[in-house]
């Protein structure tokens, strides 16, 4: 699923892209001031709501900064 929409980051909403693939790999891109903001860093264990779903707990795998963007990599930990 690809989407652009306000998810949760640790209980902060943010605007951002997502997409989610079949075995459970979320990508998501947040503006670099978001990024900053949230502290989003690798190996940082964070709480992500998307729409429709139940927040879940997911590792930063990793953090590639793009300016004006960043692109997160995020894994589940269930």
């Amino acid at each position: 699923m690809r989407r652009t929409w306000p998810v949760t980051v640790n209980g902060v909403a943010v605007y951002a892209y997502y997409n989610v693939g079949d075995a459970g790999p979320i990508r998501l891109r947040v503006s670099v001031d978001e990024s900053d903001r949230l502290g989003l860093a690798e190996g940082l264990r964070v709480r992500v709501g998307l729409p429709g779903r139940e927040p879940a707990e997911v590792l930063v795998a990793e953090v590639r900064r793009v300016p004006p963007v960043v692109w997160l990599d995020l894994r589940p930990l269930a």
